[in-house]
């Protein structure tokens, strides 16, 4: 049985990495030619995975079609990419072949997650949502950790789990969905803003926890209205995902807010960074969706004025006592 990955950036080829390491076939297909090579050939990915040593049975091809024969394929792209890049798999695979989302956004037009996309592409196959403290730097270094797999099936999140599970890597069970999907994407927003606090050479552990105890407010505020249950937000795809994107130093959103704080454009950034984190992608469409479900979200509120230049990261932290714990 061979394993898919879609999208051999940080996190697809950890995963890729894992399940190969697992004893299992691994093909990960990648639109970067170059990294498709490194990976067959010298079994490393050094732009996205610096440092690791991967095993021989992760194989990688640009051919995105030859995956449609693999059992589970696991989804590791940017959202915004998951259309225009899955487009060409639409009605070429199996009802029985499942799919592991990985992706955290929301699109800007339809405002559908990208499990819900996902959904919509492949209407007959199962999809299931993976989620949590996952950074991928330090699992692909087999520093433990444990993350969260929903759907409705328990015989598929077997299936799943099977493939995934071993001594420093545990996952959980869950029947939320929405709400394990929507964790990790909130997260990421909130990332943002402790890297513009780095950026600023703010370290106040007591600010930090402040921040980080009302993002997870606004979060599960959120997730409530969008159909999410409010456990879920208080495990590990909600607090515990936001802890750790958010403190660890290998975070393309918290880094992001580092770069915006050193005053580089969006531009300069994108450049940088190859693509622009998930966090900034989504954080204007879940303000937009939150002002139609009337849900408050004042401290995202407040993190797309400061990325947006309408006032200075040191105003927004020292209004933030006052204007925003209640």
């Amino acid at each position: 049985m061979t394993i898919g990955i879609i999208g051999l950036g940080n996190l697809g080829t950890a995963v890729g990495n894992l399940i190969a390491a697992n004893g299992n076939d691994v093909l990960g297909w990648e639109y970067n030619q170059a990294a498709v090579d490194e990976v067959n050939t010298g079994h490393t990915n050094q732009r996205y995975l610096p440092g690791i040593e991967l095993d021989p049975r992760l194989r990688a091809t640009g051919d995105l079609v030859s995956l449609a024969g693999c059992e589970v394929i696991f989804i590791a792209l940017p959202s915004v990419f998951i259309e225009s890049t899955l487009r060409p798999l639409h009605g070429k695979l199996a009802p029985h072949i499942l799919l592991v989302n990985m992706a955290k956004g929301i699109d800007g037009t339809t405002g559908l997650t990208s499990y819900q996309l996902l959904s919509a592409l492949f209407p007959d196959n199962g999809i299931i949502m993976l989620s949590g403290p996952s950074v991928a730097n330090e699992f692909a270094r087999h520093m433990p950790t444990s993350v969260v797999i929903a759907g409705p099936s328990t015989s598929a999140l077997l299936r799943v789990s099977r493939l995934l599970d071993n001594d420093y890597f545990r996952t959980r069970f869950s029947d939320d969905t929405i709400g394990v999907e929507l964790g990790g994407i909130l997260k990421n927003i909130y990332a943002i803003g402790l890297g513009l606090f780095d950026g600023e050479n703010i370290t106040s552990v007591n600010f930090r926890a402040v921040y980080l105890t009302i993002a997870l407010e606004e979060i599960a505020r959120f997730g409530l209205a969008m159909g999410g249950k409010l456990e879920t937000f208080a495990y590990l795809s909600g607090i515990g995902d936001l802890l750790a994107t958010s403190l660890s130093e290998h975070s393309h959103n918290r880094r992001l807010g580092v770069l915006l704080a050193q005053g580089k454009h969006l531009s300069e950034i994108r450049e940088e960074m190859g693509v622009l984190p998930e966090g900034y992608n989504t954080l204007q469409s879940v303000l937009y969706i939150a002002e139609k479900l009337h849900v408050s979200l004042p401290l995202a509120k407040g993190l797309w004025d400061v990325i947006n230049g309408r006032y200075q990261a040191d105003r927004f932290i020292y209004s933030f006592i006052k204007d925003f714990v209640e």
